[in-house]
Order: structure tokens, then C-alpha cells, then sequence
């Protein structure tokens, strides 16, 4: 533990835009940082602090693995002195298809332990307990017999049809086995043979072959193993007991002994949707499956398939394919002038999947190529396909991603999957129901491991999801929260905890248990460093660090450092200001009334929704807010947002289940804007994303420099082969593949991250290279290409969404979620006016935003509001999900679920403006009615 005055000692910090900062940290004390967007507090916290803790934990590896390690950078730092070993724990990239709750934070790693080590495998037909045996459990089996009781050891032997008696007899005693069983009936081969006996050999039957024949207490231990181990091997690794009680069966295998059902025995994989063993093999673990939508496909199913029941079919281009269908449906069997919804499911089957035998590749066939000229643009109409798929449970495992020998093994007649589909608040009572007096040592650590991540996952506010929910199904601020966990569980001590924005996503109400969850870790020894803009996390700290006193270049600088008393009284302090109340988010002087209508969705009932009817009125600043796992996301991301993109623009997305959709009106397009990465390669960054930067590329090309070498605009760019490093192919970092370790991102040693060739860098435009312009701030490039118009028209959404800080060609995936959602939000906003506002009529759009508010300043959210209203008042509909009370006294109208978690959730509670809301009395109601008294 460390000593009570220890400290971290940070001299001349100057990562990105840090101005050579000095400071003392005390460990073992709660410190936040905080500051305006931009101020630099994710370059002191994580660029510096932790990634100084990483490297020097590096420096402990063997010499193997620190050569794949030498490249990583240093902070650009003076000197540290002082600091632990630290631990980030967040996530910024988008979890993949098969990520959960409980793979995210770690939980189902041990649970899969748990039951490799604990769990019974019943059998999936019978039911039977199945348990391998071995010679020493079958005579431990014989020794629970009646003292005296004369048993039999014996195996068996099915006899098939046309199988030669005889031949059959006098093998066995070739063997030295004179004596069979079958049935009741004992049959003696030296005395007579299996065709005299009456044993017939038309029908399949089996008989039992006598090994050994004891006497319980009177036989020799060493004799009954023997006989034991003779009959596992020469019964294909079955053995019978056959006593006066009955008959036993023991296979040595993890085979049913009752029905003969095959299993696999448990180990960690075969309980991981990961693993190639334990994954279902028809969904492979994704629990569900994409396959034909014929609702789409067959829109008329009065129609028959003559008369062009499949509607694609009927297009001029594809007319061929119906009379294919008609020419063969005769060999087929396929009945033609029947209506489609009469056809039997053998006939739907056949024109699914086709008869290749017979030339007919059928619909899957069909869309698969289409789907494949899509790709190559060879056919106009083949971007259609991607309607006609729909994504619906897997019909193997009903959802569970797990293969049926996994989910026949139990504890306490629970299998994984569906102590998994528990709430996490429910899990608790059921793991530690599991404990017992006769509990393997090893067993209960792994309990306790799985305990002590449920506990942080209830602590933390995320005790009504399961841990089989879909990680990307899951809001931005619960994602990152569940990957808290993975540090939160391990109960380590004296370690520097780097937190990221752990507020996000939490409603006021439950602020207050992510604070007690920091204080614990302060508590256990650690030294949790938050960047954090809450004002009850800043208040709850024993130490701020203020940084500013503006964004990018302006800020870098420690403001105020110290006790949070003392940062009320700091002068130049954004965040002070926001405290105390001498600045302030204005309530508007009017609420707007809805101007284009009702959306109306009735019916909702996904997830713990309550079947509810939930009006969204359009031409107006919507809020939808609630406690955490109130059904907010399920509402609006996963039942609105692909409804509408089915009902204007025929896109199939899943959708939880709904009754109908009405008020469109003149909507014309839905935009959501959520926090997944920007761009889909590491070259994509704010210059690309907001397509200025084929405009930079033309001023470069335009240059005198340029023209005398012949560069094109293609030569800028880093995309395309030509003036990129070819090293690193333009994305200015090279991938370490670590083997044993996750790979490591270093700069590339060629273009030492430029991204270009040198000829490239030689050409410059007012003094600068591509690739200094590329490390500019928005701010420093508005100023630079003053008189490029058009590169500045790009470029103003990001002054007036407070991502002025952000440099051009900073990759997209290094953005924080509420970066990425605003950059989003700013390349609308960078379209021409033209887009927006054609010859006066506005393209109505509605536009829904998942807690944009995500790592923003008080001080930031003014702008952030004003581009909200600016979208309303140009014609368009703003939809938030949000937590902020400025969010929420900013809106036109509420709507507020809960009153609480899961399935306590999933209602409406209250709905109107905002102070209709603040009289509600519900969780939302109670901060609004706080933020509305204090004025």
C-alpha cells in the first residue's frame, strides 16, 4: 500500500495540446478532471497518466514480448514519478455481433468456468443424469448392494438381421464367454447354441454377455475391477450390472446409459457462442439468422404464382425467372393456380430453396445472385435485395447462440442460457443459492468471481439488463459502464483507475451510486483519476483538476488544481462558473407548439416495454428521458427508428414488435444519429467525413508546385494508391500483431505518420504540407483557408457544434461516442443549403439522437443546443434521447419513462413540456422541479 502522503509527480506534460503542465496527484484520493471539450483532459488522462502506467508495465515483460513492445511512445512528458499500474477501463469501438453484457464485462467468462466445473449434464432426450463411468464408480455402484446379493457382470451386444448365430456362439467362447442373458432367460453356449435356443435373427434384439459372476462381499475387489474393465472394452465402453433389483447400465463415454443419446463433455468452450464447440452451428453463435422475408416478396399472397405472386419477378428483367418457374413447375410439383397463401409449407419450401437437380435456383438463389451483382453495380435494381431480408431468432436455439449439448448441462436445473436471460439483479439470489457445505473449493472462488462482477454491474446502475443482451443493443453510456466492470470486478488494490465519462447515459437519479462505486475504489487502496463534467461528481471529489481555459490551443493549461471548495472561487473557470451559477443554459421564452402533426406508435413491446402508446409530435424539440433501462433505446432506437425507415424507405432493419405507425404526414426521411465510429476504415477522419477534404486536395493540385509535377488531386489523397506511404497505406500507423498479447498501434516508421510520401510533403500551400494542414484544429483551418469558401462552409459545423478542437485528420475511431454522433450531426449540417432547403420547401427529416450530450461540457451544450433548434427551426424534427436536465429544459416536449428499471419499466409516466413534467412527481420530475426552483 502506498505511503499517505505518496503522489504522482507530473512535470512539463505536453501530449497533444498540453502546455508543459506540472502537477501533484495524491493516490489513494478521488480526483476528477475536468474542462471545457477540447481542454485537454483526455490527453493528461489517458494519453499521459495511463499510457506512462502502461508502458512501464510493459518494461516487466520478458525480453520476448518486449520486442513486439519497443515501439510503443512515450508521453511527451518530462518526468513522472510516482505512478501505479494502471488500468482504463473503456470502450470506444463498436462491440461485435456476438459481444454481451456478459462477455463485456468478463462475467460469462467465469460462468462458463463455473459450469465446465459444477454443471450436470442431463440428457437432452431422457432427461437421465449422463456421467461417464469408469471401473472404480461402477464397483463403488455394486458395493450399495445387499450384502450377499449375487450380481453379474456383464456388456452388451445387439444382434442385427441375417447376423450368423452360430458363427456368433462359437466366437464368444472362442473368448472364453460360455454365458449370455437375454431378457430373464440365462443361456448357457457350451450346453446349447443361440439358433436352438429360439433366439431369432429377423428382428434386431440384443443380449447381454456374461463376464463374471459374484457374490457381493464375498468377491475380491481386485477380480470385479478386472471383470469390470473387460466388459467396458469389449462392449465398446458399455457395462451392465445385472442384479436381483435390476439392470444398470454404465457407459464409459458421455453417452446416455437409458437411451444411448450422444453428449460432450464439459469444458470452458463448449459454453462460449465464441468457440467454434460450443457455438450453435446453424446461427453460429449469433442467435439469430437473416434469411427471406416473403411478406415482401409475395406482397399479394391472394395472388397465385401464375398471376405473379412474386413480385420481382414481374419486373421486365426478370420475367425470365417466372416462366422458368412456370415451364418446371409441373416436374416440380409446384401447383401454379393456387393462391399463394394456400400453398402447403413443402411447396413454399421448394420455391425458397430451389431444385438445383432440375435447373431452379428458387428465391435464395435468386436475391444471392443479385446480391453479388449489387457488388459489381452490374444490375440497377439488385440494391433492392436488401429489403426482402429480415433478421429473426434462430429456429436451433431459440435465441440462445449456444449448441444443444452446451444447454443440457445444469446446476440446480438451471443451464447457462437461461441463468443468462436473468436480470442482473435477480442473478445474485440464484448464484448464491448454488452454494453448499459440499461446494468444491475451486467452484466457489469462480462463484465469487462471477458475484463480485454482478455486484458491480447492480452498484453501477446496470442491474435490470441480462447478461445475454446484445452488447450493441445496449445505450452508448450502459455499454461503457458494462465494460467498467471488467476492472471494477478484479478487486485490485493500489492501482491508478483512468475513467473515461462514467456518467454517461446515467440519469440524475442514478448519479449517486456511480459516485459510491468510485469512493469504494478509493476506498479499497486504488486511485480512480475520472474525466468527468457531472457537477455531482465533481462535487464528490477530493481533488479537481480544471483544465482550459479554452478548447485545443487555447486551453492545455491547469486552471485550477486543489479542494472543490476552492475551485468555486476560481477566476477563468468555465466549469466554476457553471457551479456556482453565475452562467447558466437558459430556459427558452417559449415552448414551440407541434407544427407538422403527431407521430403516433401503438403497441410497443419489446424488451420490457408495456405495450404503450407513444406520441411524438413533429415540427418540435422532442425529449425522451427516463431512469436507466427504463425501455428509452428499446422505444426509440429499436422500435421507432426501423419502423420508419420501413415505412419511407422500404429498408428492413429488426424491429422490436409493434401494433402500427401512423402520422406521417410529410415526413420524408428519419436520420438517426447514434455514437457507433465514424467511417468504416482507420483512414476515415473529419476532413474526409465532412467531405472537405476533396476540396483541400483540388487547392493543392491547383498549387504552382503541384502543376509542375503533374500532381492531380488523387496524388493528396491517402486513400488510393499514388502519393501514400505504401508501408503503411496511408493511414499513418502500422498493426503489431502481438500473438499472446492484443496487438499493439504504432506510428509508422516510414512516414513517421504523415501519410505520405516525401515528393508529396514537398508541396506546400501557404507554407504548409498536406500533412501539416491535416494536423490542424477545425478552429486553425476555418482561419487558414479563409479564402476557400467552400472548404470553409464545411468546416462551420464544427465551430458551432464545439468540435473546433478536433485536428482534420484525426482517425474517426480515436472520437469519443458523443464526438462521433456530433461530427455526424455537423456533416448534415456542412450539406449545401440547397440540400437542406430546395427552392424554398424543406425536405421534412426527422432526426433522432442517442444522448448526444456524451463527454460535453456545460459550457458546449449552449452551441449544441442552438444547432438543435436551428434544425427545428429550418422546418425539420429533433428526437433526443437524453439524461441531461439542460437537454431537458431546452426541449419542447417530454417524454418520460420508467418509474424505474427493467421490468419495473417500460411505461409512460408523464409527457408534456417541461414543466408539466417537473409537477409529474417521478424521477425525471424531481430534477427538472430542482433545476426549475433554483431558477
Amino acid at each position: 500500500m502506498p505511503q499517505p502522503d505518496a503522489r504522482i509527480r507530473l512535470r512539463g506534460a505536453r501530449t497533444h495540446n498540453l502546455k508543459g503542465i506540472d502537477l501533484d496527484l495524491p493516490l489513494n484520493r478521488l480526483i476528477v478532471v475536468t474542462g471545457v471539450g477540447g481542454a485537454g483532459k483526455s490527453s493528461l488522462a489517458l494519453d499521459t497518466l495511463y499510457a506512462e502506467g502502461q508502458r512501464r508495465y510493459v518494461e516487466t515483460f520478458s525480453a520476448y514480448a518486449r520486442q513486439f513492445l519497443e515501439p510503443m511512445e512515450k508521453p511527451d512528458v518530462d518526468r513522472i514519478e510516482g505512478i501505479p499500474p494502471a488500468v482504463a477501463p473503456a470502450s470506444r469501438s463498436r462491440p461485435s455481433a456476438r459481444a454481451t453484457i456478459g462477455t463485456v464485462s468478463e462475467a460469462h467468462d467465469h460462468l462458463a468456468l463455473l459450469y465446465a466445473r459444477r454443471g450436470e449434464v442431463l440428457c437432452r432426450a431422457c432427461g437421465e443424469r449422463v456421467q461417464p463411468a469408469t471401473p472404480r464408480t461402477v464397483s463403488e455402484a455394486v458395493d450399495a448392494l445387499p450384502e450377499g446379493a449375487r450380481y453379474e457382470i456383464a456388456f452388451p451386444v445387439e444382434v442385427l438381421p441375417g447376423t450368423d448365430l452360430p458363427a456368433l456362439g462359437r466366437t464368444l467362447l472362442e473368448q472364453g464367454l460360455p454365458r449370455l442373458r437375454h431378457g430373464d432367460r440365462a443361456i448357457d453356449l457350451s450346453a446349447e447354441t443361440l439358433d436352438a435356443v429360439g433366439l431369432a435373427a429377423e428382428v434386431p434384439t440384443q443380449v447381454d454377455v456374461v463376464v463374471d459372476r459374484l457374490i457381493r462381499g464375498r468377491d475380491a475387489v481386485r477380480r470385479r475391477l478386472d471383470s469390470i474393465e473387460t466388459a467396458f472394452a469389449r462392449g465398446l465402453g458399455r457395462c451392465r450390472i445385472l442384479a436381483p433389483g435390476g439392470v444398470r447400465t454404465f457407459v464409459r463415454g458421455w453417452r446416455c446409459s437409458r437411451c444411448g443419446t450422444d453428449h460432450v463433455e464439459p469444458q470452458p468452450n463448449l459454453f462460449r457462442w465464441t468457440s467454434p464447440l460450443g457455438a450453435c452451428p446453424r446461427c453460429e453463435g449469433l442467435g439469430s439468422v437473416v434469411d427471406l422475408d416473403l411478406d415482401r416478396i409475395v406482397p399479394d399472397p391472394s395472388k397465385t404464382l401464375r398471376d405473379g405472386a412474386v413480385a420481382a419477378w414481374n419486373a421486365r428483367t426478370h420475367q425470365a425467372e417466372r416462366e422458368r418457374l412456370i415451364r418446371l413447375a409441373p416436374q416440380l410439383g409446384l401447383p401454379l393456380d393456387v393462391p399463394f397463401r394456400d400453398l402447403a409449407p413443402a411447396h413454399v419450401r421448394i420455391l425458397v430453396e430451389g431444385a438445383p437437380a432440375a435447373g431452379f435456383p428458387g428465391l435464395a438463389g435468386f436475391f444471392e445472385r443479385a446480391e453479388r451483382k449489387a457488388g459489381r453495380g452490374d444490375d440497377p435494381t439488385a440494391a433492392a435485395t436488401k429489403r426482402v431480408r429480415r433478421t429473426r431468432p434462430c429456429p436451433e436455439c431459440l435465441g440462445a447462440r449456444l449448441r444443444p449439448e452446451a444447454l443440457a448441462v445444469r446446476i440446480e436445473g438451471i443451464n447457462v442460457a437461461e441463468f443468462s436471460a436473468l436480470a442482473v439483479a435477480r442473478a445474485r439470489p440464484v448464484l448464491a443459492s448454488w452454494a453448499g457445505p459440499d461446494e468444491p473449493a475451486d467452484a466457489a472462488r469462480l462463484r465469487g468471481r462471477i458475484a463480485s462482477r454482478l455486484d458491480a454491474l447492480d452498484r453501477i446502475g446496470l442491474g435490470h439488463l441480462t447478461l445475454d443482451r446484445p452488447a450493441r443493443s445496449v445505450a452508448a453510456g450502459e455499454l461503457r459502464r458494462a465494460t467498467m466492470v471488467r476492472a471494477l470486478g478484479t478487486g485490485l488494490v493500489g492501482t491508478l483507475y483512468v475513467l473515461d465519462e462514467p456518467t454517461t447515459g446515467l440519469h440524475p437519479r442514478d448519479v449517486g451510486r456511480m459516485v459510491e462505486a468510485l469512493r469504494r475504489l478509493r476506498d479499497e487502496g486504488n486511485t480512480p483519476i475520472v474525466v468527468e463534467h457531472d457537477a455531482d461528481v465533481i462535487r464528490a471529489a477530493d481533488l479537481v483538476v480544471d483544465l482550459g481555459p479554452g478548447a485545443g490551443e487555447a486551453g492545455g493549461r491547469v486552471v485550477y488544481t486543489g479542494p472543490v471548495a476552492g475551485l468555486l472561487a476560481a477566476e477563468g473557470s468555465a466549469t466554476a462558473d457553471f457551479l456556482t451559477g453565475r452562467r447558466r443554459i437558459e430556459r427558452p421564452a417559449s415552448r414551440r407548439a407541434p407544427s407538422r402533426g403527431v407521430l403516433t406508435l401503438r403497441g410497443a413491446s419489446g424488451r420490457n416495454l408495456r405495450a404503450i402508446d407513444a406520441a411524438f409530435p413533429l415540427g418540435v424539440f422532442c425529449v425522451v428521458t427516463g431512469v436507466s433501462g427504463a425501455g428509452k433505446s428499446s422505444l426509440v432506437e429499436e422500435t421507432l427508428y426501423p419502423a420508419l425507415r420501413d415505412r419511407l424507405a422500404g429498408e428492413a432493419l429488426p424491429c422490436l414488435p409493434f401494433e402500427s405507425l401512423d402520422g406521417l404526414g410529410d415526413l420524408v426521411e428519419v436520420v438517426l444519429l447514434d455514437q457507433s465510429p465514424c467511417g468504416r476504415s482507420g483512414r476515415s477522419n473529419p476532413a474526409t467525413f465532412l467531405h472537405a477534404f476533396d476540396e483541400i486536395r483540388r487547392t493543392f493540385a491547383a498549387t504552382h508546385e503541384a502543376k509542375l509535377r503533374h500532381y492531380g488531386p488523387a496524388m493528396f489523397s491517402f486513400n488510393v494508391d499514388g502519393g501514400r506511404c505504401s508501408a503503411c497505406k496511408g493511414e499513418g500507423f502500422r498493426r503489431i500483431d502481438m500473438q499472446f498479447l492484443p496487438n499493439v498501434t504504432v506510428r509508422c516508421p516510414d512516414c513517421k505518420g504523415t501519410r505520405y510520401r516525401p515528393e508529396i510533403l514537398d508541396v506546400a500551400y501557404r507554407g504548409k504540407s498536406i500533412a501539416e494542414v491535416l494536423d490542424l484544429t477545425g478552429r486553425e483551418a476555418f482561419a487558414f483557408f479563409r479564402s476557400r469558401p467552400k472548404i470553409q462552409s464545411r468546416l462551420r459545423p464544427l465551430l458551432d457544434l464545439g468540435l473546433d478542437y478536433l485536428r482534420l485528420g484525426q482517425p474517426a475511431a480515436t472520437l469519443s461516442g458523443g464526438e462521433a454522433q456530433r461530427l455526424k450531426l455537423a456533416a448534415f449540417l456542412a450539406g449545401s443549403t440547397a440540400a437542406l432547403n430546395r427552392a424554398g420547401n424543406v425536405a421534412h427529416t426527422l432526426f433522432i439522437l442517442d444522448e448526444p450530450t456524451a463527454g460535453l461540457h456545460p459550457a458546449d451544450m449552449v452551441r449544441l443546443i442552438d444547432a438543435l433548434s436551428n434544425l427545428v427551426d429550418r422546418g425539420h424534427s429533433v428526437l433526443v434521447v437524453e439524461h441531461s436536465t439542460e437537454i431537458m429544459l431546452a426541449a419542447d416536449w417530454i417524454l418520460d419513462l420508467g418509474p424505474d428499471a427493467g421490468d419495473d419499466g417500460g411505461r409512460i409516466v408523464a409527457q408534456g413540456t417541461p414543466e408539466d413534467v417537473a409537477r409529474s412527481g417521478t424521477a425525471t420530475g424531481e430534477a427538472l422541479a430542482k433545476i426549475l426552483a433554483a431558477g
